[in-house]
């Protein structure tokens, strides 16, 4: 693939994610570096009303307005269309990121599987053992609605646990780190510099659990407390997953090991999504 010559640092996309808003206001101030030697890089703020208003969107979510099917019929589905003319062609490659209620640490989401992505995972990864690598890859490039599948290449940086509307000094940090990483891949990439990457084990998403409701549209169950704030932690089959309000609990009943995430990210209580899933495997880099 060509060396990526720019590239576009985003916060803001949700309006009321502040690690992304305040590392933009860092970048703006100088006070953390985003260029290298092989490529320079700009920031920006997608979504500023969002961002004024401390909420995560004016009318709908700016994050699932890029997939090349949906159609300017909102405020966020028209800043999508403007974000794609003002940026996208000059920024080959985007950073969008976010922060989650949810308790992932910091996670790296390619949307890809590529082998430019499983080298930058490798390459993370082994620089932050900590750090979750997550493929929602089930998708074509553009039929994918996220912001950062807007240009030619694009990945998410996802930290947590972190309230919305609040800053965390620790999930600042957790961001800050991991994306001075993907910035330092990217120049490696590109002078050609990467070498001694290892396999490693990746979580790649396969399904929603959505909350059991009754008749009225009110809740029946919630998040089980045993997996509650474990996120990307094992689940076997036969253990629970749901806990009822009748006093009984819903069991995973597949037969693979499952890996909650998202869980009781409150982002998602509108869809009534009690968590999202995923595979682990093992990523062998070419």
């Amino acid at each position: 693939m060509d060396n990526i010559n720019q590239v576009l640092i985003v916060g803001g996309t949700h309006g009321n994610e502040l690690s992304g808003i305040y590392l933009n206001k860092l970048i703006k101030e100088r006070l953390y570096n985003i260029d290298r030697a092989s490529f320079s890089a700009s920031s920006v703020i997608a979504n500023p009303d969002a961002v004024k208003a401390n909420t995560r969107f004016v009318e709908q979510d700016l994050n699932r307005q890029f997939s090349l099917e949906l159609e300017a019929n909102s405020k966020e589905a028209r800043l999508a269309t403007e974000f794609k003319n003002n940026y996208c062609a000059n920024n080959p490659l985007i950073i969008d990121l976010h922060n989650t209620t949810s308790n992932m640490g910091a996670t790296l989401i390619l949307l890809s599987n590529s082998p430019f992505y499983k080298k930058m995972g490798a390459y993370v990864k082994q620089r932050m053992p900590g750090s979750n690598i997550l493929f929602e890859d089930r998708k074509e490039w553009n039929e994918q609605p996220y912001l950062c599948t807007a240009s030619q290449y694009g990945v998410m940086i996802e930290v947590g646990a972190q309230a919305h509307g609040s800053l965390q000094f620790e999930t600042l940090e957790l961001m800050k780190e991991m994306l001075s990483l993907v910035l330092d891949y990217v120049d490696k990439h590109n002078l050609y510099q990467l070498s001694n990457l290892a396999n490693y084990d990746a979580f790649y998403y396969t399904e929603e659990v959505q909350i059991p409701m009754d008749h009225d549209g009110m809740r029946i169950a919630a998040v089980h407390p045993t997996i509650c704030g474990r996120d990307f932690e094992v689940v076997k089959t036969g253990e629970p997953i749901m806990a009822t309000f009748f006093g009984f609990d819903i069991y995973w009943e597949k037969e693979n090991d499952i890996y909650p995430h998202f869980i009781n990210e409150s982002a998602y209580s509108s869809a009534n999504i009690a968590m999202a899933l995923a595979e682990k495997k093992t990523v062998f880099v070419d």
